[in-house]
């Protein structure tokens, strides 16, 4: 009995003073910190805890293309031999683990996941657990952690029942770790925002090995969202833009509504928005009326700005006085400056004409109309515009343009065909599976169905797949195509 009491003490012992593998220290000022990386903010919540953040099949395909481990086989703790991705599927459930966080955990600690040909003892210690600076792999004392399921076992229990409970019971963990809580790492003073963080600290008590973390999961996770795509970060609740790279924040809901619909946001956690450089923030709604420091009136269209010339021009077009945001010049440099509104110009704002005779719709800005090809268009571009028919001699005096497209980030289906496509830079890409049109935080009722004489006037593009399963396999060969996704 005494030796079965001290066995357990020192189990306990090791359960909340040894769960790292050795990382020198390192000072801060030795560290290359990435521009991205926030040391308070590693991960969020849900990084670790949502076992629904990958489904077994994406996992499966994310190992096969990043290296070996998607059929490899060992015992699990009961002895029975399975695959890599069914033990961690099975460690995610047992301890409601997110799937994504135990393969960033083995990369970082032993990278399992990119390693062509991992050693055995990379297996006998993935997570690094019971491992600490001072330890040797061959104490008798850690030898019950060593083997790849027990590895996994024994990191997601300490997450789940020992850092998250002594955190939730008594505010902090045994290490001292919590949400806001100062402490200091590496000669740096880190304050972790959430548990995540602070139960990250307490795996690993380095800078270092969080900021390779940090790094893996932008690199692995971070999605890759089409253009004009509007995503709001969790749990942050700022709202961005997604242009040319960049998230650009919106100044307020009032100016994000006056330029997209509400209904399309899309939620994604700010930790993989992060991968995303800050833009410039949308200061002014659409159509708004700037004053700049010489006195100039400027209208904002989707063109870019255009100059008022005169205010008989301003009155003429019945804009309001007291509309009007006086400005400095560095507000309006994001503005592309377009063609000027004078005495001359017919619709500054673009109006939807109907032709009378053939009932087509045509969108006129300035001189030139543009082909509005069915109106599908008139209910996702210019609801609630008021549309004026016209005579065709009217509309001969508008020189003809381009078709009116679909704009980016829309999500289509034709009325014969259930496959869908997001529209990107003038193109259709295929959406190949469920999954991925679910991670990227689409939601179903956005799809729109169009007849399919106008899809096809939209060349197709390359299939829009998450960045983790658009690699090649490690042989070089690529992976095989998904079948199109069909709505659900």
């Amino acid at each position: 009995m005494e030796t079965l009491r001290k066995s357990f003490i020192l189990v306990v012992i090791l359960l909340t003073a040894f769960p790292w593998q050795a990382i020198p220290a390192a000072h801060a000022q030795d560290i290359q910190l990435d521009p991205g990386f926030d040391p308070n903010r590693i991960l969020e919540d849900d990084d670790i805890f949502d076992v629904t953040g990958m489904s077994y099949d994406h996992m499966v395909s994310f190992l096969r293309s990043k290296g070996t481990l998607a059929d490899y086989r060992t015992a699990d703790i009961d002895g029975v031999p399975k695959t890599v991705p069914e033990i961690i599927w099975r460690v995610a459930n047992s301890y409601k683990l997110n799937p994504k966080y135990l393969l960033a955990l083995i990369q970082k600690e032993q990278s399992l996941v990119e390693d062509p040909h991992p050693t055995q003892k990379q297996f006998d210690w993935a997570a690094g657990y019971g491992v600490c600076d001072s330890c040797s792999m061959s104490d008798p004392s850690i030898l019950q952690f060593k083997g790849f399921a027990s590895q996994l076992e024994w990191a997601a229990k300490q997450h789940r029942e020992k850092y998250l409970m002594q955190i939730l019971v008594t505010g902090k963990t045994k290490a001292g770790k919590a949400p806001g809580l100062s402490f200091n790492v590496d000669g740096e003073t880190v304050t972790p925002v959430n548990n995540a963080t602070a139960m990250l600290y307490t795996y690993t008590p380095h800078l270092h090995g969080n900021l390779n973390l940090w790094r893996i999961w932008r690199r692995w996770f971070s999605v890759v969202f089409p253009e004009g795509t509007v995503v709001r970060g969790d749990p942050s609740g700022t709202t961005y833009l997604i242009r040319l790279g960049q998230k650009r924040p919106f100044a307020s809901r009032y100016v994000m509504e006056s330029m997209v619909d509400p209904n399309k946001i899309v939620t994604e956690s700010d930790t993989e928005l992060s991968a995303y450089p800050d833009g410039p923030t949308i200061q002014f709604p659409e159509y708004a009326l700037l004053r700049d420091p010489e006195k100039r009136i400027w209208l904002l269209t989707d063109q870019g700005r255009r100059q008022i010339m005169d205010m008989k021009t301003f009155r003429k077009f019945g804009f309001n006085e007291d509309e009007i945001m006086d400005v400095q010049d560095a507000d309006l440099t994001d503005y592309p400056i377009s063609t000027p509104i004078n005495s001359k110009t017919e619709f500054p704002q673009g109006v939807v004409l109907q032709n009378k005779v053939d009932k087509t719709y045509w969108y006129v800005d300035d001189d030139t109309r543009n082909l509005i090809p069915d109106k599908v268009f008139l209910t996702l571009y210019f609801r609630g515009r008021n549309i004026k028919k016209v005579s065709p001699v009217t509309l001969s005096k508008y020189k003809i343009g381009d078709i009116y497209t679909f704009h980016d980030a829309e999500l289509m289906r034709g009325v014969k065909s259930s496959a869908v496509s997001v529209v990107q830079d003038g193109k259709l890409r295929p959406i190949p599976s469920a999954d991925v049109f679910e991670t990227l935080g689409w939601k179903w009722s956005n799809v729109v169905t169009v007849p399919d004489k106008v899809l096809s006037a939209y060349p197709v593009g390359d299939p829009f797949t998450l960045e983790s399963m658009a690699s090649s396999t490690t042989d070089g060969s690529s992976t095989s195509t998904p079948s199109l996704l069909t709505q659900q």
